[in-house]
């Protein structure tokens, strides 16, 4: 699959998208949070499922902990729909603030579970930290209110570029600094980056679409509950599918450091080269891949994304060697720098700007609620039968994800020229 046409430096493909997605306010705030949850997700990736065994836990309790919140898993399964919701209601910048807020405490938990060596003083640090999660909806429909419809596939590709760009650098740099220095050396400095965020989001964004007419706060709080957590009905199947692929990875990649450091004892400073071998592939792929989503739409691209997860899947199972590993961190990226786009994509093109955070928040709940158990399983897989057991799981999941794509889910009912000229392209 060929980049381009022209043979040109990544940096000159992220000019040449630069270009095509001219750059407000909204935008800014949206590369801001996306640059600053790189920064933090780069950093605390790599080291927090060997920070979690040096404390003492067994895999399937780091699998559990994975399950019930932090970047993923329950926690934010449970928030997702509400942040959407309030967003859509309330706006998107208190939503943006109070997860910022949360992050902090987060990483301050974490720190402090380090340095006095309780494992027990994670779990506010989990929860706090899947709450904050709730930003992923609301940057994801702020995205579709800063550009118009013909550009949403390299908007995504320039927020998901934004994201992954640190994670060329500074998953070596965490990992370094922990096995130097100690793992909780880590937290503070994300604490740093996250009041960044907070700062830029308080002085740059600015509501620039009305909110969603109330109907009263019972009524509209027991309407939402009713809807929350169920598919909407031309969207079922895409949402099945979203939630299987959820499950599918959280078995095999959800421990998949974990299970590095504890079978082969790889350093934190080996797990963050390979971070970085798939933040670099990731980086210089996304911006062509969102071109053919613009160019061929979401469902192909997708189905190309899922199916590179079974021969991913066979090589972590089977192999050892660090430098295959390495080589097969840039598989995974591609699978994620085309879905995650996709994903976003279909989702902007079915559903009417005043839903999106809303529709955004549903998905990731209803995938988050099937699929929060995934790592805990893959925890007790290993603990039960074996280092390839995780991977098997999670290739069997991708395999059912793909047939439900190629032959259940539609393409997007409405297109993007019905809503082309319902979103906004602020100016400033």
């Amino acid at each position: 699959m060929s980049p381009s046409p022209a043979k040109s430096s990544p940096m000159s493909a992220f000019a040449s998208l630069r270009s095509r997605v001219p750059l407000n306010n909204t935008l800014i705030v949206v590369l801001a949070r996306s640059f600053v949850s790189g920064i933090e997700q780069s950093m605390i990736g790599v080291v927090f499922q060997p920070f979690v065994l040096s404390l003492g836990a067994s895999m399937s309790q780091l699998g559990l902990l994975n399950s019930l919140g932090g970047f993923g898993g329950l926690i934010p399964t449970l928030a997702y729909p509400w942040g959407g919701w309030i967003a859509d209601q309330r706006g998107r910048r208190i939503v943006l603030l109070g997860a910022s807020l949360c992050a902090m405490g987060a990483f301050g938990m974490y720190a402090v579970a380090g340095w006095v060596g309780a494992l027990a003083m994670l779990l506010p640090g989990i929860i706090l930290l899947g709450i904050s999660q709730v930003y992923q909806p609301v940057n994801a429909a702020l995205v579709g209110e800063a550009v118009s419809a013909r550009k949403h596939g390299s908007a995504y590709s320039l927020m998901m570029v934004v994201m992954i760009a640190p994670g060329i650098v500074v998953p070596i740099l965490a990992g370094v600094v922990a096995d130097r220095y100690g793992f909780e050396f880590i937290f503070p400095a994300a604490i740093f980056f996250e009041v960044i965020a907070f700062l830029v989001i308080w002085k740059y964004l600015r509501e620039v679409r009305k909110t969603i007419p109330q109907q009263g706060g019972a009524r509209a709080i027991l309407d939402f509950l009713k809807r929350a957590w169920i598919p909407p009905p031309d969207m079922r199947w895409f949402f099945i599918a979203i939630a299987m692929d959820m499950f599918a990875w959280g078995m095999g990649f959800g421990i998949f450091y974990g299970l590095l450091s504890q079978e082969y004892g790889f350093t934190t400073t080996q797990l963050g080269i390979l971070s970085s071998v798939s933040s670099i592939t990731w980086a210089v792929t996304s911006l062509p891949l969102g071109r053919l989503v613009d160019r061929y739409g979401a469902k192909p691209v997708l189905i190309f994304s899922e199916a590179l997860s079974p021969p991913l899947m066979l090589i972590w199972a089977t192999q050892s060697n660090f430098i295959i590993l390495a080589a097969s961190m840039s598989i995974f990226a591609l699978n994620a720098a085309s879905w995650v786009p996709a994903r976003n994509v279909y989702v902007a093109q079915t559903v009417e700007p005043a839903r999106r955070g809303e529709i955004f928040g549903r998905l990731s709940a209803f995938g988050g609620i099937l699929a929060f158990p995934a790592s805990y399983i893959g925890g007790l897989l290993y603990d039960n039968v074996g280092f390839y057991a995780p991977f098997i799981g999670n290739l069997i999941f991708a395999v059912v994800t793909l047939v439900i794509l190629i032959f259940f889910v539609p393409k997007p009912g409405k297109g993007e020229k019905a809503w082309q000229s319902a979103v906004a392209t602020p100016t400033e």
